[in-house]
């Protein structure tokens, strides 16, 4: 089991909360979706041995979501905060 955070590029209304939750919900393997609408971050915890984050960014994104990366993924980090 592994739990992620992710940041959406844009806060949330309560009906686009509940589609994102719907969408995450529909992927096999999500066990559980928590979203603070306000800062557009979504908790999500998942079997990573039946789905991916990968899989879960790519879900939100077709449903019409951006996803915001994470600091330094992908190589993309400065190296100044030590983070």
């Amino acid at each position: 089991m592994k739990t992620e955070n992710l940041t959406l590029s844009s806060a949330l209304d309560e009906t686009r909360a509940m589609d994102a939750a719907r969408v995450l919900n529909a992927i096999a393997g999500v066990s559980k979706v928590a979203i603070t609408t306000t800062t557009g971050t979504v908790n999500i915890s998942f079997d990573d041995d039946v789905t991916s984050l990968q899989e879960v960014r790519t879900a939100l994104q077709r449903a019409g979501f951006g996803v915001k990366r994470a600091h330094g993924e992908e190589g993309m980090c400065c190296g100044s905060c030590g983070s």
